[in-house]
């Protein structure tokens, strides 16, 4: 099966697509090495080896490395009788690409149908293909999408061992209310420009649309200098590179999902009429930032309530952190504006956290001051599997063990 790779054969046999449409890393501490070439690239290079901190790869190779195991789960990866233990590559999904200009946002609901469920898994496999038909096109625009499986769907698609964090999405009732809302399948699809994000989530549709029903489509915009409507730079503290691995792609601690990750994601709703009647200092208390120079105000004058201070988490004097990949988004006819939070995380708990610290507070009634101008209507928890995992799941869940 592909994937069963000795370590010396890791650099030249494992390959990937397109980067633009499905950039994928390994595991944390392991790096993809995209081809060389114009717009799409020939298929790349990836390695099984550990760089060492601080070293980065050239042309030329790894400045010092080490060979690394990580033991897939066993329907993923079988050794041929005649072989020696390996070392599979197991790749990510782009869960780290970073922020573009457009994005959409769809989360269905399974219908109880066999037949649909056959075409879910297909699908798994078939979305690197719809990724590389609609991203050769416009190579540069930089398309990706990550799919990703509510706590129920998992059981009904996959069956067998779940990934330790995975569970629906707990609701919150503080002084307000984190609600919970159905969806058993995210698309989280991004690109520069629209049309090709309308385009995959088409095709998606096309496939599936018979046996699932769309809970919430939101396509998101770019706003200015990556502003959201309510006037702030949303986004500064993310961690970029191998931070942004570091944060959000299990490693060892859940070996048999190695290469995952976890998503929360939430609509608010913004009244913007409270909002802009509030003098913009007091704005930028409740934030903790300068509205305009997104300069962050100085930890002693912060106030104890500013949403910069409450999803700020820290573990035995160590920072937690999420990557966030929030987007604006509007329909000014109906006079709704709104912030679609996305937040992916190794572990749900680190958002899970966050949240209460916005909606019950820290201490309790120190809550998020945002909140009072800023309503979550949905809310839903997804396990986001690895690329590996999607490209080898079978049609038929009771093949999932040959």
């Amino acid at each position: 099966m592909a994937g069963l790779l000795r370590p010396w054969q890791l650099s030249s046999s494992a390959r990937f697509s397109d980067r633009t449409a499905t950039q994928r890393h390994l595991v944390p501490g392991f790096n993809v090495l995209p081809g060389r070439g114009e717009g799409m690239s020939r298929p790349g290079r990836c390695t099984g080896e550990r760089r060492s901190p601080g070293l980065r790869s050239t042309g030329l190779g790894l400045l010092a490395s080490v060979i690394v195991a990580i033991w897939a789960p066993p329907h993923l990866f079988r050794n041929p009788p005649d072989m020696e233990p390996i070392v599979p590559s197991v790749m990510t999904q782009p869960v780290a690409d970073g922020l573009t200009h457009s994005a959409i946002f769809l989360v269905v609901t399974l219908k109880p149908d066999a037949q649909g469920d056959e075409a879910v898994r297909t699908l798994c496999n078939n979305l690197a293909g719809i990724l590389r038909a609609v991203g050769f096109r416009k190579p540069d625009r930089r398309l990706s999408c990550v799919m990703g499986f509510g706590s129920d769907a998992w059981d009904r698609l996959f069956g067998g061992a779940r990934p330790a964090g995975l569970h629906p999405f707990r609701e919150i009732k503080g002084v307000h209310h984190a609600v919970s809302t159905p969806g058993d399948i995210l698309f989280h699809i991004r690109a520069t420009h629209m049309d090709l994000c309308f385009e995959v989530a088409a095709e998606i549709m096309s496939r599936i649309g018979d046996f699932v029903a769309a809970e919430d489509e939101v396509h998101g915009f770019k706003y200015f200098d990556e502003r959201d409507l309510l006037g702030f730079v949303d986004g500064t503290e993310n961690p970029v590179d191998q931070a942004a691995l570091d944060a959000t792609i299990i490693g060892s601690e859940d070996p048999a999902f190695a290469g995952g990750s976890y998503v929360i994601v939430q609509k608010y709703l913004h009244d913007m009429k409270a909002w802009n009647a509030v003098p913009v200092e007091q704005q930028e208390n409740i934030i903790g930032r300068k509205k305009l120079s997104d300069v962050e105000i100085d930890d002693a004058a912060k106030a104890s309530y500013a949403h910069n201070v409450l999803t700020s988490i820290e573990e035995n004097g160590e920072e937690l952190e999420i990557l966030r990949d929030n987007m604006p988004f509007g329909n000014a006819g109906k006079g709704e504006f709104g912030t679609y939070f996305i937040g992916y995380a190794r572990s749900p708990s680190r958002i899970e956290r966050m949240l209460e610290n916005m909606f019950i507070g820290n201490p309790p009634g120190n809550y998020d001051r945002l909140l009072d101008f800023s309503r979550a209507v949905t809310g839903s928890l997804f396990f986001v599997p690895s690329a590996t995992f999607l490209e080898n799941v079978p049609a038929h869940k009771g093949d999932a063990g040959a």
